[in-house]
């Protein structure tokens, strides 16, 4: 089937899921019935709302405000992490990846593999544990460990988880994928050339693990994502998923229009850092191309 005709097929796909799902709060209530008329109700009243504006103002407590305007300030700030952090942890971890790959210290691959199995809302605890730490001993505060406000925002220790997570995954996998690499016959025969072991690694193994990378950026993007309301939450970041969070119930009620705009920005970033990560290992293989 044409690429085209996919996309055509997937959008809308994508799109119904979107409503349906964003629809299950009103379906499923505390009386155990399954309120199915409420929930198509709510898809009818935000389509019927997209004329007059209706469906892009929400409450934020009291306070009714309107989407557009607040959304691109909360976009923005998660663009912001998600994008360096999917960008420079790809970088390290392929490079970190590579070494553990090739490097015979298998002490320090099972403390890497340790590591790996944490869940990311350990490793961002950690990392404000110890910054904590350090201040409560040296009176010395290396970094703001949270957001206090959105003018004063946490930025580096953020960023630095932001950056670790992706990095953790890509490593392990790169490490993984270079191991089965560098025992292929072509490699021995390079060897035997006496090809010199960087060119060997950079200009045969890895042009051969890019493709795995490639086929893994969905998995990868979903890790990313997976855990982006709790990486938020944690520091306290304005971003969009605090923003859908947050006021998706206020005191009038579930906020049904709310969450599918949420939800459909939430898509834009992704197909946005997606299209960033492709880019990314693309120029990476132009790069190591023989």
């Amino acid at each position: 089937m044409p690429r085209a005709i996919q996309l055509t097929l997937i959008v809308p796909a994508i799109l119904l899921f979107v409503f349906l799902f964003a629809m299950f709060p009103v379906v499923l209530q505390a009386d155990r019935r399954l309120h199915w008329g409420e929930g198509f109700s709510s898809v009818r009243d935000y389509f019927a709302g997209i004329g007059n504006g209706h469906s892009f103002r929400y409450l934020a407590g009291k306070t009714e405000l309107s989407f557009w305007e607040q959304i691109g300030a909360n976009f923005g700030t998660t663009f912001f992490y998600v994008s360096i952090g999917a960008v420079i942890g790809t970088l390290i971890g392929m490079m970190l990846g590579i070494y553990f790959g090739v490097s015979r210290r298998q002490g320090l691959k099972r403390f890497v593999e340790l590591t790996g199995v944490l869940p990311d809302f350990v490793v961002v605890i950690v990392l404000q544990f110890l910054i904590v730490y350090v201040y409560a001993r040296t009176d010395w505060l290396v970094f703001e460990v949270a957001s206090l406000t959105r003018d004063d925002p946490a930025i580096a220790l953020p960023l630095i988880s932001a950056i670790i997570i992706p990095a953790n995954y890509m490593l392990r996998n790169v490490a993984m994928h270079m191991g089965h690499t560098l025992s292929e016959d072509y490699i021995s025969y390079a060897k035997a050339r006496g090809l010199g072991k960087s060119y060997i690694v950079f200009f045969h193994a890895l042009p051969n693990v890019l493709p795995y990378m490639r086929a893994d950026l969905h998995k990868f993007m979903g890790i990313m994502f997976g855990n982006l309301f709790i990486f938020e939450y944690l520091y306290n970041i304005s971003g969009l998923t605090m923003m859908v969070f947050n006021n998706a119930f206020a005191h009038e009620g579930y906020q049904y229009s709310l969450v599918v705009n949420g939800i459909v920005a939430l898509l834009v970033l992704y197909v946005i850092v997606y299209a960033l990560q492709r880019l990314l290992l693309f120029g990476m293989e132009k790069v190591f191309a023989r």
